[in-house]
């Protein structure tokens, strides 16, 4: 509900956080709630893999070197651990942070890299999200693996991509719901009451004229880095329109979280510009005003809106 425009606005452009769409097993697939636009992987095909003959580097503290006589084939989606990780075991239902690095299998040429100063970006295990292969993969992964994969993206103009990413599983994300000092709230805006899993309710509509400017609040005070621009950030939320207090969105029935670049369009003005130096671990509602919401476009058009939203991560980019 909060995108501004398509994740992919342009075909691989250096701001998107393409998680595993690169890895799509459906690429005819459209961008979903949550940060990846597809599924992937794991070759079911017979003959040799799509990475039979791709040579992957494993140090892990530089850029992946990808090395294979182009073009590579892609015939049926791929994946394969490069180097195994000494972290936790990844589960399902895992959020899952990584760095990434994305080769176009026909030419050889690096298309988007971390290591250059693109986003990190991040999927959750799950096979709605990503696709059964995927998820199956995954769940074989620990955290510090070097993973490789091959299968297709549609790029803007719906031309199908073949190409292979390489990520670095850096972390899992927890826990799923802020976790701080709580803050003594002003009393401008409503009230809010958690519920045993930290999802929030207003405990009354919003009374009064609506503000002209948007607003922040900071209910909770987490202890994590500040989000920066250029940031994954990775967040639960839940939205309600100031008007009659009705709830219009949530992460958390989706039972999913949020991801997007921040500073990068991808989401409405009140959040790219009032989500920056906010510690990892907070929660902050936010009352914004049509001018940085949906202006007089779509369903919430002309509506002040008014969001809680936990930030449970922030990954930087390597800028």
């Amino acid at each position: 509900m909060i995108r501004r425009r398509s994740l992919l606005s342009t075909a691989l452009a250096a701001t998107a956080a393409l998680g595993m769409a690169a890895c799509s097993d459906d690429s005819g697939s459209e961008g979903g709630t949550g940060p990846s636009d597809g599924g992937g992987s794991d070759g079911g095909g017979e003959g040799p893999g799509a990475l039979e003959g791709v040579t992957i580097s494993e140090d892990l503290d530089a850029e992946p070197v990808v090395e294979f006589e182009p073009p590579v084939e892609v015939t049926a989606a791929d994946s394969q651990i490069v180097v195994e990780g000494e972290g936790e075991a990844i589960a399902g239902g895992d959020v899952v942070i990584m760095r990434s690095a994305y080769v176009d299998a026909s030419s050889g040429e690096m298309l988007q890299s971390w290591w250059q100063g693109a986003p990190a970006s991040g999927l959750i295990i799950d096979p709605e999200q990503i696709g059964e292969q995927a998820a199956e993969f995954f769940t074989t992964v620990t955290v510090g693996s070097r993973f490789a994969m091959a299968g297709w993206q549609n790029d803007q103009s719906g031309q199908s991509l073949s190409l292979i990413q390489v990520g670095d599983i850096d972390r899992v994300v927890a826990p799923l719901h802020a976790e701080g000092d709580p803050q003594e709230p002003s009393g401008d805006f409503p009230a809010v009451t958690l519920d045993e899993s930290g999802a929030p309710s207003l405990d009354s509509a919003p009374e009064g004229e609506a503000p002209t400017a948007t607003a922040r609040e900071l209910l909770i005070e987490g202890t994590g880095d500040p989000t920066r621009e250029g940031d994954y950030l990775t967040m639960h939320y839940t939205g309600w329109t100031w008007s009659d207090g009705e709830q219009f969105d949530s992460s958390w029935e989706r039972g999913a979280p949020f991801s997007f670049v921040q500073g990068a369009e991808q989401v409405i003005t009140g959040w790219d510009e009032q989500l920056l130096d906010v510690p990892v671990g907070s929660q902050v509602m936010l009352v914004i005003p049509p001018e940085d919401a949906y202006g007089d476009q779509g369903e919430l058009a002309g509506e002040t809106l008014v969001f809680v939203i936990d930030i449970l991560d922030a990954a930087h980019d390597n800028a």
